[in-house]
C-alpha cells in the first residue's frame, strides 16, 4: 500500500514537472519572440523624435501629423504583444503604452487646439518613466 502511494505520488511530481516552465524561462521566451528588444528602443526613439517635434513649433500639421501617427502605430503593435509572463511587467507596460497612445492622440490635434502639446509632452514623460521601469522588471524577470 505505502509502496502504490509512494509510486502515485512520484508519479504525480514528474508529471507537474513535464508540463511547468519557469518563470524566467517564461519571460526570456516571451522577450524574444515579441522582438520587444528592438522594439523597445524603437519605440523610444519614436518618443523622443515626438517630444523633439512637439517642442518645434514651426512645423507644419502634416509633418506633425506624421511623428504623430508613427509613435501612435508602433505603440499598438508594441500592445498588442501583451501580456507577458509576469503580471507586474505586464501592468507596467499596459500604463506605459496608453500613455503614449494618449501622447499621440494629442500629439495630433497640438495644432488646432491650444494646450495640446503641453498635454501630449506630459503624456510622453510620463510613458518614458514607466517604460524605464518596465524594462527594469522585465530584466530582472527573465
Amino acid at each position: 500500500m505505502i509502496r502504490r502511494v509512494a509510486a502515485l505520488l512520484a508519479a504525480g511530481i514528474l508529471l507537474a514537472a513535464c508540463g511547468s516552465i519557469s518563470p524566467s524561462r517564461a519571460m526570456s521566451g516571451w522577450v524574444k519572440q515579441s522582438g520587444f528588444t528592438s522594439n523597445v528602443q524603437s519605440l523610444y526613439q519614436d518618443v523622443k523624435t515626438s517630444a523633439k517635434d512637439l517642442r518645434n513649433l514651426s512645423l507644419m500639421s502634416n509633418d506633425l501629423h506624421t511623428f504623430c501617427n508613427v509613435l501612435f502605430v508602433d505603440d499598438g503593435s508594441m500592445q498588442s504583444s501583451l501580456p507577458t509572463p509576469d503580471r507586474q511587467a505586464t501592468a507596467l507596460l499596459d500604463k506605459a503604452y496608453r500613455d503614449f497612445a494618449t501622447a499621440a492622440v494629442e500629439c495630433y490635434s497640438a495644432i488646432a487646439v491650444a494646450g495640446d502639446r503641453a498635454k501630449s509632452l506630459a503624456a510622453l514623460s510620463s510613458g518614458a518613466a514607466l517604460l524605464s521601469e518596465a524594462r527594469a522588471r522585465v530584466a530582472t524577470a527573465s
